[in-house]
């Protein structure tokens, strides 16, 4: 297939691209759920990682994506982004065979800086590769499909990261409880299947066809491509929204593992079951939250599920009351199913407001100049959300109940912040923050939030209800397989 950029794609090409783009997003989750979140942190704490490492670990990914500045002029200088984005995936995949290699040629100390050197590396050619990508798929997905398109791919993804994360799960703890000498060289052997499912990831970025760059109507040059965007007050508003939500979430989110694993104590594959249940609530919702987002706008879901995602990083600070207690397990479940919920509406909306709200034919800059910000937030709150838990680990507060009698002396906790607690706390109190910011962002479409909410909870009613089943969960699963082939079947007869 011809790697040039097309002057157009017939109706035809478009779905039979957006179809490429599905399959794309299902090896590609595979790739990510063994090399990302609860698998990565496990790996690094038998490496020895502390806090810090594990921060420095989250920080990475949004530290490369500054690399997004030189790849705008990459962009804007060749207008070849399949080419660009081949070469670093490729590139990319070559890195992660170095996380692969580590238990085989270093351990401790050497194997921490080795491990922070592959996850350097990845995320240097996924920043690189960003803007051209994130300009591709502006000009391939109908600016009217935007919200129902996005929702069935992360619907699609996240279904199938949902038995992969058991699996895997599963298999690094019976391999540590069969080879407990070398519990790493399972890690070694899922990072070598998510390279095999990196590659077919690659192949279908390989098929699908670019469709020719727009370029603005008057030559500009590098330094004004790249402030430009800092210049459209409505633009700018969303990257202040942006980065502050970045700061909130990347606080606390890379430490629920640790939280999971070190202090409730809970094994590998119970901490993943828990993940799961994240990966179920969002697949549920990922489909209503793609439609509120088309019929009203992208703003008018963050206002709901924004709230939604805080409170529920604010339970996690209930779940030790100061240690595990009656109510941890059904705290978690509540937790988790919440953060799937709502997550799955923020990382949705969150993207399409940007492709929606970056000009045609100057999205490559003005997307990566948000990229830029997320990255800046992103790279900074992880390190200074292990810095903080270093802190507050040896600090306390607690509020606690006393009831004296001649019998004896009755106490118990009512609230306890300890540690991680306190990140939570500080995560929570700069998202609402955020919700300030999202506040002052113009949407065309945009509602009041109650209009939409009204919507909203009967849908989650449903939802939830589905989710309480057993059924239900076995239907969840089905909802991409029964899309696509409703798609299949429909396309077959539109072109006969």
């Amino acid at each position: 297939m011809d790697l040039k950029p097309r002057d157009s794609l017939t109706m035809e090409e478009r779905e039979e691209a957006l179809d490429d783009l599905l399959k794309h997003g299902f090896f590609t989750q595979i790739r990510l759920t063994l090399t990302e979140g609860v698998l990565l942190v496990s790996f690094a704490l038998l490496l020895g990682a502390s806090n810090i490492v594990i921060g420095i670990l989250a920080a990475i990914p949004s530290l490369a994506q500054l690399l997004q500045v030189p790849s705008i002029f990459l962009v804007e200088k060749y207008h070849e982004r399949k080419k660009i984005n081949l070469i670093t995936t490729c590139l990319n995949r070559l890195a992660l065979l170095l996380m692969a290699l580590i238990p085989f040629i270093a351990e401790s100390a050497a194997g921490l800086l080795l491990l922070v050197l592959a996850v350097f590396l990845q995320a240097t050619f996924v920043a690189i590769g960003s803007p051209g990508w994130n300009s591709w798929l502006r000009d391939l997905v109908p600016q009217d499909r935007l919200g129902s398109y996005f929702s069935k791919r992360l619907s699609l993804s996240t279904a199938v990261g949902v038995p992969v994360s058991l699996l895997a799960g599963v298999f690094v703890d019976l391999w540590a409880l069969q080879n407990s000498s070398a519990p790493l060289i399972g890690y070694s052997m899922l990072f070598l299947v998510a390279i095999l499912s990196g590659v077919i990831g690659v192949y279908y970025v390989y098929k699908i066809p670019e469709p020719k760059m727009s370029t603005p109507d008057s030559k500009r040059t590098f330094r004004v491509m790249v402030t430009q965007p800092f210049h459209d007050e409505n633009f700018g508003n969303l990257m202040r929204f942006s980065f502050v939500w970045t700061l909130s979430t990347a606080l606390a989110a890379p430490f629920f593992s640790v939280y999971l694993l070190s202090q409730l104590g809970l094994n590998v594959p119970s901490a993943i079951i828990f993940t799961v249940l994240t990966q179920v609530a969002s697949i549920i919702f990922f489909r209503l939250w793609g439609r509120l987002s088309d019929r009203y706008s992208n703003k008018s879901v963050l206002q709901v599920t924004v709230p939604m995602y805080m409170v529920g990083v604010l339970l996690w600070t209930f779940t030790t009351l100061p240690s595990y207690h009656l109510f941890t397990i059904p705290l978690l479940l509540i937790i988790h199913a919440l953060t799937g919920i709502s997550s799955a509406g923020v990382v949705l909306t969150s993207g399409n407001i940007g492709l929606k709200l970056a000009p045609r034919g100057e999205a490559t800059s003005y997307l990566a100049a948000r990229g830029i910000v997320i990255a800046v937030a992103g790279a900074v709150a992880p390190f200074i959300g292990g810095l903080l838990a270093d802190f507050f680990s040896s600090r306390q507060l607690s509020f606690t109940v006393i009831w004296s009698a001649p019998e004896g002396i009755l106490q118990f906790f009512t609230f306890h912040l300890g540690g991680l607690d306190f990140v939570f706390v500080i995560s929570v109190i700069v998202g609402i923050y955020a919700l300030h910011r999202l506040a002052l962002v113009k949407e065309t479409g945009e509602v009041n939030e109650r209009i939409v909410l009204d919507a909203i909870l009967e849908e989650t009613r449903r939802g939830v209800k589905t989710l309480s089943t057993v059924d239900g969960l076995r239907q969840t699963f089905q909802i991409p397989i029964r899309q696509r082939r409703e798609e299949r079947r429909k396309k077959g007869a539109k072109f006969e």
